[in-house]
């Protein structure tokens, strides 16, 4: 099950005309089942940014890896999702179960990963929708591919708009990316670490090898 639907096609539409990049550096994988929040001397490498104006005139600087890590040092536990919104304000929108087993929705300035809003999720912590969310939080504590690692396997020399993990099916991490100006939507096994391109049908069992694998 999707969380929600994320549409990027803005997000990228600014990408592709000149807005806001923020694009994957490095392809290292890192270990573990979960992106937590890490002190400066144990995080991971920088997925950097390059940065350029957005159409309200701010300047994304801040990385996919930096949003993650302020995201979680905000609220501990697992990144669940993590996408750019270009709207009247340029941010990054996580999602993160906490370790409590809360859901929680974070706003974070793109410009420099401040958090500007948290909040608990109540739709997703419903207990008429037990059931449902219990297989999707079980399915993520299952991935063995964290979404930063998703995002570097993906997107080498890409720029990433979107990751979010999608437990319909075989569990895995939807990727939204820009390369060359055209926008690509793939998937991250989420144990496995396989990349593939995600198919018309929007169906992730396609074993057609996309980027890095390893």
């Amino acid at each position: 099950m999707k969380r929600h639907i994320v549409i990027a096609s803005v997000a990228a539409a600014a990408l592709l005309t000149g807005g806001t990049a923020v694009a994957i550096a490095g392809s290292g994988s890192g270990s573990g089942s979960t992106d937590r929040a890490r002190s400066s001397s144990t995080a991971p490498e920088a997925l950097t940014s390059q940065a350029s104006g957005t159409a309200s005139g701010t300047t994304a600087r801040a990385s996919f890896s930096d949003a993650a890590e302020a995201a979680l040092k905000a609220v501990p536990g697992t990144l669940a999702s993590l996408d750019l919104d270009h709207g009247a304000r340029t941010t990054w929108d996580a999602d993160v179960l906490g370790d409590d087993g809360t859901w929680h929705e974070i706003t974070l300035d793109a410009s420099d990963a401040r958090v500007l809003s948290q909040r608990v999720d109540r739709d997703e912590n419903d207990p008429e929708d037990a059931a449902e969310d219990a297989a999707e939080v079980a399915a993520l504590k299952k991935a063995t591919v964290t979404a930063t690692e998703a995002a570097r396997k993906a997107a080498p020399r890409s720029t990433v708009t979107s990751v979010e993990f999608d437990d319909d099916g075989t569990p895995a991490w939807e990727v939204e990316v820009v390369r060359d100006h055209t926008e690509h939507e793939l998937y991250v096994d989420a144990r496995s670490g396989k990349v593939t391109q995600a198919p018309a049908d929007d169906d992730h069992d396609n074993d057609d090898d996309y980027g890095d694998d390893d």
